[in-house]
């Protein structure tokens, strides 16, 4: 897999659902997303968002399974491979910025036209509920020993003449390897949803 550090200007940085759109102009001839859910293997990249201020370009670190090309208007400035080695019993730190939800019955799902599920995710609110999504998350690949839960101002986006908020929180700690191959799995692929606006992302280091 590859790193590397993106800047979005911010005629684009502006709206957040614009930082997917432009980041898969580093990757042509890419195949889209198909996947259903988030549990399912992923193509394409995932990202996080380390700067994003008012008038100035926005700074992503971007994580991908092929190198990026250069495009137009984006400023890549560097990429390095890496190759995930987890160990059974090694304790490593992470940091996460992710979208904890939970699904709900939608009860006014009649009420709105073109929705054909009576499926929600709303977000979970509360520090204990968000803290025991991330162990349900990372069951069976890690054990969380502690963890850090940094909430963030809701990311208000539009998509076409729609509006919409993703609320997401940062995870800051420590974990013990329980299956490397399952937590290779989750460094590849992402936890939880919203990885379009930079959620799901998880960096480990040895400690």
């Amino acid at each position: 897999m590859f790193l590397s550090r993106v800047e979005i200007p911010w005629d684009f940085a502006r709206n957040p659902y614009e930082f997917h759109r432009q980041l898969w102009r580093l990757f042509p001839g890419e195949a889209r997303e198909t996947r259903g859910n988030g549990d399912e293997a992923r193509q394409g990249f995932l990202f996080r968002v380390e700067e994003n201020q008012p008038g100035r370009s926005a700074r992503l670190l971007v994580q991908s399974r092929r190198v990026p090309e250069t495009a137009a208007g984006l400023n890549l400035l560097g990429t390095r491979e890496f190759h995930p080695q987890p160990a059974a019993g090694q304790r490593l730190a992470f940091l996460l910025t992710a979208n904890p939800v939970k699904t709900i019955t939608d009860a006014e799902q009649e009420t709105k036209p073109g929705k054909k599920s009576e499926k929600c995710r709303v977000p979970l609110i509360r520090e204990e509920a968000q803290r025991e999504w991330l162990v349900r998350k990372l069951a069976g690949a890690a054990d969380v020993e502690g963890a850090d839960v940094l909430p963030h101002a809701p990311l208000h986006f539009r998509k076409g003449n729609r509006g919409g908020k993703v609320v997401t929180v940062s995870y800051e700690g420590t974990l013990r390897v329980s299956d490397p191959a399952a937590l290779t799995a989750r460094l590849e692929n992402g936890i939880g949803p919203a990885k379009a606006f930079g959620c799901g992302l998880l960096l480990v280091r040895r400690v």
